[in-house]
């Protein structure tokens, strides 16, 4: 009972109950990483812009509200009437007579202006389906920064769970060759070996140790990449679990797809890269067309209503305030176009034809690195699949042999430094092994990636 007690707990210390799938730390990945939040941030904004440009439709409006204080305002103005009639021949009094009341302290102005574009030969139309075109590029540069990040994650999470079976082995072989150097050192101090191959074996242990730090750091950087990608910043090599099933049901699914199809695939317009190059391309277009409706004499027309007020008192406050004609409303149409500016405007056209040029480059270029890409790694497939199929066979060697060995040794006539020095070989077939399958790995998600399909590398 107690040694099924002890061994429970030693399951539940290396195994966590709650390790993280791959569909876990993608997850995390689609709510933390910041090149994703990012992404998204450019969308939001792309959408603004794309608003702003569909508000060119609509009128714009401005108001500006005025209201000064006169310190020193100009006075009343009165006259006496006996200074110019003679009042007594009326019968009327001699009195003066207020002409002016004279001015108040306050002032105020009122200025109301609406201007609606009528016809910009089409740049307002092209403007929206520019940004609209922008909006649609973000939205695809999102998609596939996902998919990247996606495929990234996959790779190391692979890359780490066979390092970290290449470090269980190193620890097997820093045991193995710990032993070696004890018996090489006893061999020496009893005459029965040389001091030259006893320090053969010593170097031989360095290289192991050097072996297993370099493996060491490669674990804590993969580690620290995933962190990153996950945003998980207390993320554990021991908290990750990785289905190695799934990875064979992909090699197999490509090791079953003719070339032909996946270069297809890979090459397909609807593949996120093309899509996002299509996009570039069609933006260039409309920039070209929105030069070209920019040119010289192509005047743009728009209706211009003034609505203006001032006055000492506010609107509809005073007496009498129609009356007064203290405001005034006009009706315009403006028309307004660039009759000579040096030529710029026509080289800036002859810029968007050549981005225009440069965008359908883009895409042949692109077309060339994704077959590229899915050559190299293609091939590559195989020749690790080689490699493994041929390292799997040395390690069933090893261990018939190691078994040979372990036989004579019981029996008294073999060597324990051979067979030690047997099972070295045979971990080391193990780890070469294990370093395939790691480029192997890599060369699926890659693969997938390419094709478009980099969403089942997590599923």
């Amino acid at each position: 009972m107690k040694k099924t007690l002890t061994v429970l707990i030693s399951v539940l210390i290396l195994f966590p109950a709650f390790a993280l799938t791959t569909g876990d730390l993608e997850s995390a990945m689609l709510g933390n990483n910041p090149d994703i939040r990012k992404a998204r941030e450019e969308v939001n904004k792309a959408m603004l812009d794309v608003r702003d440009a569909k508000a060119g439709y609509t009128p714009t409006i401005d108001l500006t509200i005025t209201g000064s204080y006169i310190a020193n305002p100009i006075d009343p103005i009165r006259v006496n009437l006996g200074d110019y009639v003679d009042t007594s021949a009326y019968g009327i009094g001699n009195d003066y007579i207020t002409l002016y009341n004279g001015q108040e302290n306050m002032y105020y102005q009122f200025s109301l202006s609406l201007t609606q574009p009528i016809f910009t030969w089409g740049k307002i139309t092209n403007a929206v389906k520019l940004y609209q075109k922008v909006y649609d590029a973000r939205l695809l540069q999102l998609e596939d920064s996902v998919q990247k990040l996606r495929t990234e994650l996959c790779t190391r999470t692979a890359v780490l769970h066979y390092l970290l079976e290449i470090q269980a082995i190193l620890e097997e072989q820093a045991s193995i060759s710990e032993r070696l150097v004890q018996m090489a050192q006893d061999a020496k101090e009893n005459g029965m070996m040389l001091e030259t191959e006893a320090l053969s074996v010593r170097v031989q242990a360095r290289q192991l140790d050097v072996a297993k730090a370099q493996i060491d750091q490669q674990i804590v950087l993969m580690l620290t990449e995933l962190q990153n990608i996950t945003g998980l910043s207390d993320l554990q090599a021991i908290d990750i679990e990785f289905d190695e099933s799934r990875m064979d049901a992909l090699v197999k699914q490509l090791c079953d797809t003719e070339y032909n199809n996946l270069l297809s695939r890979s090459l397909s317009p609807s593949r996120t890269t093309f899509q996002m190059l299509t996009r570039l391309s069609e933006i260039a277009s409309l920039t070209h067309d929105i030069a070209g409706a920019s040119v010289n004499w192509k005047p743009d027309l728009a209706l211009v209503v003034n609505a203006d007020y001032s006055g000492s008192r506010l609107p509809f406050a005073e007496k009498d305030w129609y009356g007064k004609d203290d405001w005034s409303a006009t009706i315009t149409i403006a028309l307004r176009t660039t009759v000579f500016d040096g030529g710029k405007a026509v080289r800036n056209l002859k810029r968007t034809e050549s981005a225009l040029d440069e965008a359908s480059i883009d895409i042949e270029s692109a077309k060339a690195k994704v077959r590229s890409a899915l050559d190299e790694n293609w091939t590559a497939l195989f020749v690790n699949l080689a490699k493994i199929d041929y390292q799997m066979a040395m390690c069933d060697q090893k261990d018939a042999e190691s078994e040979v060995a372990r036989s004579l040794l019981d029996t008294g006539y073999g060597s324990e430094s051979d067979y030690l020095q047997g099972q070295l070989e045979r971990n080391n077939c193990e780890i070469e092994m294990l370093r395939s399958r790691i480029d192997l790995a890599t060369s699926v998600y890659t693969i997938l990636y390419l094709q478009g399909e980099g969403s089942k590398t997590a599923d």
